[in-house]
């Protein structure tokens, strides 16, 4: 690792006060290049943009560029012509756990390649990782693979580095957030913490041969497809980016593995946006909720039974409003209608129709979104004869050899009244 670059002054030090002074004799000028700054940031340099795929974004960052903190407004996002957002605000705070929710279909994992291209003005200093697919199969093992992601990590933070020192210098603020970072990086505890999430995952740092040896050590391109993703998975959660987008997460873990991801990310520090169908992992991880509806984002504190909760109570009372301005409403142009031609009636009724233009102009309450329901109906397909399929003393390997066998001894019937549920670790053989 190459050295370290010269560190800033300590703050509330001499130097540290001398160049806040020279700061303000600079005047507007840096600001204004601030906030023109704000407006045009991209990042062609991360090694995680996907292609664009048919999205159009927009947005402009309000916060400040050296914010720890990113607020987007005016946020809008296309895919294909089709528009999925429109106007609306990207508020993500350090340490803030936010679950995505949103009908199947409205944008949510678009939203997160959105954020993981750079799409939008996100200042370069933020690091973002979206777990999007498996880890490739090659000739590294499990362990050299996490590893290596946090090699090129600290590679990417000393190129950062270097670009901050020469384009504004060693008082740059953005340096001691880098350094911290480059610090928690530390080579020497590399294998150690790799070790320790891919076990919590569900691999064997040491096994029997019968029991499948040592699958740390196991190379990628002998691993099934879900375990390839837990490798995905533990590469994410070791090199811990400042944003941290998981897009359903837990689809490939067994009870085990969901329960220490759960309790790992539940004391995450940075920014996580997680989509998720599990609302017990949802409870246990969140701090807030992200509500992806009616092409707005909506932010909520709390868990998804704390959201739940107060959605519910909130619709109740805007219910109860909407109902009572309804009848005050048909009062009124019952009134109107029953004024006739009587002088002193048509003076009423000219009040009351100011009553209610008043209303309209100040606007209606509207009822709560609700979301449509899709109901399906499947033609009755009559009864057949059972068994429908029958195993006897069934066995399989891909190499027809018995000491490869995934399962042997297998014995069993389905009939038409079957509810079967097939449950297994990854790699066991429930695909095949």
């Amino acid at each position: 690792m190459p050295p370290k670059a010269a560190r800033p002054p300590k703050k509330g030090g001499k130097k540290d006060l001398e160049l806040k002074e020279k700061k303000k004799l600079e005047g507007a000028d840096g600001d204004l290049e601030t906030v023109f700054k704000s407006v045009s940031l991209k990042s062609g340099e991360d090694e995680h943009a996907a292609d664009d795929e048919g999205r159009v974004a927009t947005g402009l960052l309000v916060s400040e560029v050296r914010a720890r903190d990113i607020k987007i407004s005016a946020f809008s996002l296309a895919l294909h012509g089709a528009v999925l957002v429109e106007d609306t605000t990207i508020e993500l705070n350090k340490g803030g756990r936010y679950g995505l929710l949103g009908r199947n279909g409205c944008g949510k994992s678009t939203f997160l390649k959105c954020l993981a291209a750079r799409e939008v003005p996100i200042p370069p200093h933020f690091d973002i990782y979206l777990l999007a697919h498996e880890a490739p199969p090659s000739e590294m093992t499990a362990l050299e693979y996490v590893i290596n992601s946090a090699k090129e990590e600290i590679t990417r933070i000393d190129a950062l580095i270097e670009k901050i020192l020469v384009e504004e210098g060693p008082e740059s603020e953005l340096l001691q957030d880098l350094y911290d970072r480059q610090d928690s990086l530390d080579p020497s505890t590399f294998e150690t913490r790799a070790s320790t999430i891919l076990i919590g995952l569900g691999f064997k740092a040491s096994a029997s041969e019968a029991e499948g040896g040592s699958t740390i050590h196991k190379q990628t391109k002998d691993m099934s497809g879900g375990w390839r993703m837990r490798v995905a998975l533990s590469r994410a959660l070791f090199i811990a980016p400042d944003i941290l987008l998981l897009d359903e997460p837990t689809n490939h873990l067994d009870l085990e593995a969901c329960v220490w991801l759960e309790d790992y990310l539940s004391t995450y520090k940075k920014i996580l946006i997680v989509i998720s169908h599990s609302q017990d992992f949802l409870n246990g991880v969140c701090t807030d909720m992200m509500v992806m509806q009616q092409q707005k984002l909506r932010y909520w504190s709390g868990n998804y039974d704390t959201y739940v909760k107060t959605r519910t109570e909130q619709d109740t009372n805007i219910i109860k409003l909407y109902k009572k301005q309804q009848t005050e409403i048909a009062e009124i142009k019952q009134f109107i209608s029953s004024c006739g031609t009587y002088a002193n009636l048509v003076r009423q009724a000219k009040s009351r129709q100011k009553i209610l233009d008043k209303m309209e102009a100040d606007g209606l309450i509207e009822l709560p979104f609700e979301e449509p329901i899709f109901r399906f109906k499947f033609a009755d397909a009559g009864n057949m004869a059972p068994p429908l399929i029958s195993f006897s003393e069934v066995a399989f390997s891909y190499s027809g050899k018995k000491k490869d066998y995934l399962f042997k001894n297998v014995s069993f019937g389905i009939h038409p009244a079957s509810r079967i549920v097939l449950v297994g670790p990854n790699g066991a053989g429930k695909s095949t």
